[in-house]
């Protein structure tokens, strides 16, 4: 019922019935997360499986769960403010030359997200960006901040002021200096006072790059970085 390769953390156990599978579906591969149904507590480490491992698996066993949650990390996304664009295309392709589809995922706050998943990436996959961009506006966020999403080499950044979005991008980092530049970069287009506006890292850990910022951010939180919660972030709160 679990996958082969599952295993359980110590001291800690559960039936399917009471578990939730999140799924982060990338161009080569599915991160896998099992949590607990009741709180969202990872019941195990994070495995790393093929889309092919996933399918079959899914098959055999996706009954016995109390839930599945699938995101897709997009190769490409956009904001626009709702039915602002009468043609996506036009505006899109200059965006994204690669492009030659797009979906169109819709914000109640009146902001449509126009994405794009690279191959083998599912459509009814939500996009990652979309319900990040939901978790930080929330009222229960309450306080302007820089929130950054580490998943590997994707790394996602916005810029949270008086519950609104004013900057939301992707960056595909290879290093540390690499993501320090993309946060930096946040806060300069943006004109936030680092010295006050705080630095919220969830997902992948990265000390090197937390060292190169603290010189310049005076608050910066990693309390919700650890090597799983890249995907228990995205539990859905009830």
């Amino acid at each position: 019922m679990w996958p082969a390769s599952w295993a359980f953390f110590p001291k800690t156990e559960s039936s399917p019935e009471d578990s939730v599978v999140l799924l982060s579906y990338g161009p080569d591969a599915v991160l896998l997360a099992i949590v607990r149904a009741e709180d969202g507590r990872p019941l195990g480490p994070c495995l790393a499986l093929s889309h092919e491992e996933v399918a079959r698996w899914i098959q055999k066993a996706g009954a016995s769960f109390s839930a599945w949650h699938a995101f897709g990390q997009e190769a490409f996304a956009a904001w626009f403010p709702k039915d602002w664009v009468d043609e996506p295309e036009a505006w899109l392709r200059p965006l994204d030359p690669e492009g030659q589809s797009w979906q169109c995922y819709a914000l109640e706050r009146g902001m449509d997200l126009y994405y794009r998943f690279p191959d083998g990436v599912a459509d009814h996959c939500i996009p990652t960006m979309a319900l990040n961009a939901q978790r930080w506006l929330s009222p229960l966020a309450k306080r302007d901040a820089v929130r950054v999403h580490r998943q590997g080499s994707r790394l996602e950044v916005a810029a949270i002021q008086n519950g609104r979005l004013l900057s939301h991008s992707l960056f595909p980092v290879s290093s540390s200096h690499d993501a320090a530049y993309a946060c930096m970069l946040i806060y300069d287009q943006c004109n936030l006072p680092a010295q006050h506006v705080p630095l919220i890292w969830e997902g992948d850990s990265d000390e090197d790059c937390w060292e190169a910022l603290r010189p310049f951010i005076e608050k910066l939180d990693s309390t919700a970085s650890h090597p799983w919660s890249a995907l228990t972030v995205l539990f859905p709160k009830s």
